[in-house]
């Protein structure tokens, strides 16, 4: 029986390890993308929609968020926060349309000509785009935020900010490097 059990003991430690490791690689993606969203929650609260838009945005700011189960659940935390005075409302996306329903679209890991094309549908239109790292902001999308050193730096591709008609406060681009100018 003994020797049966040592047997079995080294692969079911193993295993307890790889388990063990997985999760912790998942908590700690889950905190580095609550962060994130927490962040995005604040790059809404200074931005400002046109006249236009202001009419589509009711009692609600529709937050839409493509990505991973992991990057779905960590936009949870930001949930029916109140922003002004509208009620953030998260969609989770499973497909890449119905945008014109989106006041805000945070985009993670998206395969480079998938996400061009989500920039090309998108052009123009008051739709406040977020995602992961300078080359996020640097091929389209409005605002990049990068971890670097355990700091997050914002990239904002300014002439995009403007060509939505979207305008983000003075404070917030301060603390933002700037694309495009």
């Amino acid at each position: 029986m003994i020797n049966q059990v040592k047997k079995f003991l080294p692969p079911l430690l193993g295993l307890s390890l790889l388990l063990n490791t997985h999760s912790q690689m998942y908590a700690q993606s889950l905190e580095e993308q609550t962060v994130l969203a927490a962040l995005a929650l604040n790059i809404v609260r200074f931005t400002t929609w046109p006249d236009e838009a202001q009419t589509r945005i009711k009692e609600s700011i529709d937050f839409c968020v493509i990505g991973d189960n992991v990057v779905q659940e960590s936009f949870t935390s930001i949930n029916n926060k109140v922003v002004g005075n509208k009620t953030l409302q998260i969609v989770n996306l499973s497909r890449l349309r119905n945008f014109e329903d989106c006041h805000v679209l945070y985009i993670s890991e998206l395969k480079q000509n998938i996400l061009l094309q989500v920039f090309v549908d998108i052009n123009k239109h008051p739709l406040l785009t977020i995602g992961q790292g300078y080359d996020f902001a640097a091929q389209g999308g409005m605002v990049g935020l990068e971890n670097v050193d355990g700091k997050i730096t914002l990239h904002v591709n300014l002439p995009v900010v403007h060509e939505s008609n979207l305008n983000i406060s003075a404070r917030l681009l301060k603390l933002a490097k700037i694309i495009g100018e």
